[in-house]
């Protein structure tokens, strides 16, 4: 039973890995669906990269004990997605059209671990750093 547990946990990293990317260059790759998932913990957000199709959401959660504040700069993007409670807090924002939407913590502004992107297109994004 153990060793099913072990097993879905790579099978789940993996497919983690392929959708959302890493924070390296690396060749990860990210097909698009409606809908993406970004975690932030006392080391920063993970995945560093999702992506997205025009219309999706990302939503992020914050498994740290400090709150957070998600904000974008490109036209396109959501501004700001607002402070996200700390211990399992989200907030969720919709990219309604295509390009590169790029953020960080508006509370951690020049701590890269705290930065990540968005891609908001229709076609599958490689190389891990869109």
């Amino acid at each position: 039973m153990r060793f099913a547990s072990y097993l879905a946990f790579g099978v789940a990293s993996m497919g983690l890995a392929a959708c959302g990317g890493s924070s390296g260059g690396g060749g990860a790759t990210c097909t698009p669906g409606m809908t993406a998932a970004i975690a932030l913990n006392a080391m920063g957000v993970s995945p560093k990269n999702a992506c997205v199709l025009p219309g999706g959401t990302v939503t992020f959660t914050n498994n740290d004990t400090a709150a957070h504040d998600i904000e974008f700069g490109a036209a396109g993007c959501p501004t700001s997605l607002g402070p996200i409670t700390p211990s399992g807090g989200a907030v969720t924002g919709t990219f309604p059209t295509q390009g590169n939407c790029s953020f960080h913590d508006a509370d951690n502004p020049t701590n890269t671990a705290f930065q990540g992107t968005v891609a908001v297109t229709t076609g599958t994004v490689g190389g891990g750093g869109y």
